[in-house]
């Protein structure tokens, strides 16, 4: 379904290409080696979810045994140049979206080891997978997906720095407050 999809975008990219329209092909999950680059090479945008990744392995090792090597290859996309975008797909995964993020920088949900671990992203391509890739894809990157002026202030305080921790300890951290459209909507400061 993906490539023909893909072959779509290609034999019809004169019309959409000029228009500036941002394509997308959600759920891009179950994809061959082949067809990795054609995202990049068409600016076409993979909507994913990195929790499917963690969550389908045993379904995915069983009725694609031999064939996962380029699903849920989020690496492989994000070198190949592809823009990612992270999203939930509550109610079929948790809502949390920090739960998506660590999904996909550590391939793993539970105690086993990460499923195909060199698929792994960096909390930095998770955390913007998550934040700019789907502000920019549905055309809303001059307001939302960045903390900067001018920007809707949608964020979390967390009660320790990610960016300071080992992978491993991701799935620990809390949410303290959170905002949404510069509004307290959860916990307003001081804290402790």
């Amino acid at each position: 379904a993906n490539r023909n999809a893909l072959d779509a975008f290609e034999a019809t990219r004169d019309l959409w290409k000029p228009a500036g329209l941002r394509q997308r092909i959600e759920h891009a999950q179950c994809l061959t080696a082949e067809d990795l680059p054609r995202f990049a090479a068409l600016g076409v945008a993979c909507s994913v979810q990195f929790s499917h990744a963690p969550s389908d392995r045993d379904l995915a090792d069983r009725f694609w045994a031999g064939k996962t090597d380029g699903a849920y290859a989020f690496r492989s996309l994000l070198d190949s140049g592809a823009v990612v975008a992270n999203g939930s797909d509550a109610p079929i995964e948790e809502l949390d979206p920090w739960a998506g993020i660590c999904a996909g920088v550590l391939r793993t949900i539970d105690d086993r080891d990460a499923w195909h671990p060199e698929q792994r992203v960096s909390l930095e391509q998770a955390l913007h997978a998550t934040c700019v890739a789907p502000a920019w894809l549905s055309g809303d990157e001059r307001r939302r997906g960045k903390l900067l002026p001018g920007y809707l202030a949608d964020l979390v305080v967390l009660d320790r720095d990610p960016v300071t921790r080992e992978p491993e300890e991701l799935r620990e951290l809390q949410v303290v407050a959170t905002m949404v459209g510069g509004r307290w909507v959860h916990n307003p400061p001081p804290w402790d």
